[in-house]
């Protein structure tokens, strides 16, 4: 959370450094859902040293921030918002004040160290680690270590003699028969992993890379005695690289600042 008004926490400041209370709005939505946009903070002086788990109001890069401690380094805190993936480390002197309690702004107080104060903690924590995973994954390093293994798993199903496996792929799902929503749903992230290998300036590039594996996977298939080649199939792949490869560039674009 960044505080827009200087002259507001300055005077903040001197109040906590003179051991009164001091309440706040907050403003951001880096420790969204647990502190929501403009509920009001009663900030307490810190007496002693805090712990993890407590929400804090420090100083970092210039700015006043509201953020949850994470853990310790030697005389580091490390600091990190509930709905941020990044953190902050400072050091002692940096640390101003402990949140005491939090006003919705439908009128509910939650003094953080009550049994519901823990509640929201917890839950939103617990989808902030989701949220990570999910990051971490869809990003450069996790896609790097996932790759291989997805690639792995087309060449299994390229190879494989699914037919005898007696199971009912000619079903259908919505008017759709399952062996093709099947096909697109493992193409779907083919872009993802492919979107390293070439050149970030030109997306179609991913996209006629994912389509072309596609292709090699079916026509792999009229080889083999046990498999077939099946048109729809390929066109089930490629519907799946499509719709990939639109949510990627969709994703790329809201990422941008």
């Amino acid at each position: 959370m960044t505080l827009d008004s200087k002259l507001i926490y300055q005077l903040a400041e001197e109040q906590l450094a003179d051991g009164q209370p001091v309440r706040l709005q907050f403003r951001g939505r880096s420790m969204w859902p647990t502190i929501r946009e403009s509920d009001t903070l009663l900030l307490v002086p810190l007496s002693g040293e805090p712990a993890v788990g407590d929400v804090l109001l420090f100083h970092h890069d210039g700015r006043r921030v509201v953020h949850r401690l994470v853990g310790r380094d030697g005389d580091l805190y490390i600091l990190q918002g509930d709905n941020n993936y990044g953190t902050e480390q400072v050091g002692r002197a940096d640390i101003l004040a402990r949140v005491a309690s939090v006003d919705r702004r439908s009128g509910r107080r939650l003094p953080t160290d009550g049994a519901r104060w823990r509640r929201v903690s917890r839950c939103s924590l617990a989808r902030k680690r989701v949220k990570n995973g999910l990051l971490y994954w869809l990003g450069r390093e996790g896609r790097r270590r996932l790759r291989p293994w997805y690639f792995g798993l087309l060449a299994v199903l390229m190879w494989a003699p699914l037919n005898g496996l007696g199971v009912p792929l000619d079903n259908y799902i919505l008017g759709l028969r399952l062996d093709h929503l099947l096909h697109a749903s493992v193409y779907l992230v083919c872009p993802l992993f492919l979107m390293d290998l070439f050149d970030r300036h030109k997306p179609p590039a991913t996209w006629l890379a994912a389509v072309g594996v596609g292709l090699l996977t079916e026509g792999v298939q009229y080889l083999l005695p046990y498999r077939g080649f099946d048109i729809n199939d390929l066109i089930a792949n490629s519907l799946g690289v499509t719709l990939g490869w639109v949510a990627v560039l969709l994703a790329k674009r809201s990422t941008r600042v």
